[in-house]
């Protein structure tokens, strides 16, 4: 199903408002665009299996919002979307915190090329996409330091997090969209260079939380 009319900007701004967030009418026209995009390549590019759009904003933008408010107004330097797929949460992100660079890794290509599409329709000029697997830290090691890596539905992210954030810049930030399991991982040795600051429960989702964590100073290890 398409979106019609000006529902969808209205419909995502009360999502946004009860995060505390207030997007610019700029920013609310270009997650519209994003989302319609999204559901206009999806019988193609299977980008989604959700397409009722009440729920399209809940479980899409709804759980980026969530997210993003966790995150400091002025945050700023290069946002890495780990398996970022159909642009969530990267995008939404990037429009809300301008301050972010966002680059989208994803190993798809026919993702990726959407992706590409999808920056632009949002009106980001400066955004980017990593069109490969992400597996390892010199994977992305041309990106520089990092000020956020956000990782929503990628595959196996408890073994490629870790490894990523040592390009965190100092203060840089790791958002996990997690389960149940993650108390677990976060108790492995790989994890030890990061600190939990804050958890947020996802409404609606019984034991699915957003984590956000930060790198710890080597000498605390």
């Amino acid at each position: 199903m398409i979106f019609a009319g000006g529902e969808l900007p209205r419909s995502i701004a009360a999502r946004a408002a009860a995060c505390g967030l207030s997007p610019s009418p700029e920013a609310l026209d270009a997650l519209a665009a994003h989302a319609r995009l999204v559901q206009e390549r999806n019988p193609r590019l299977h980008l989604t299996t959700i397409v009722e759009p009440a729920e399209f904003v809940e479980r899409h933008l709804g759980e980026s919002f969530e997210g993003i408010a966790m995150l400091p107004g002025a945050v700023r330097g290069v946002l890495l979307d780990l398996g970022s797929g159909n642009g969530y949460p990267g995008i939404p992100i990037a429009l809300l915190r301008p301050g972010l660079t966002p680059v989208l890794a994803e190993a798809s290509k026919k993702k990726a090329a959407f992706l590409a599409e999808a920056l632009a329709a949002a009106g980001i000029a400066g955004g980017a996409v990593l069109a490969r697997s992400v597996q390892r830290a010199p994977d992305v090691a041309e990106l520089g330091p990092l000020a956020l890596v956000a990782s929503r539905a990628m595959g196996g992210w408890e073994r490629v997090v870790p490894k990523v954030a040592k390009h965190l810049a100092p203060g840089g930030r790791v958002l996990l969209w997690a389960g149940t399991e993650l108390e677990g991982i976060l108790r492995r040795a790989a994890w030890r260079s990061l600190r939990l600051e804050a958890l947020r429960p996802l409404p609606g989702r019984e034991s699915s939380t957003i984590a956000l964590l930060s790198l710890q100073d080597i000498k605390e290890l």
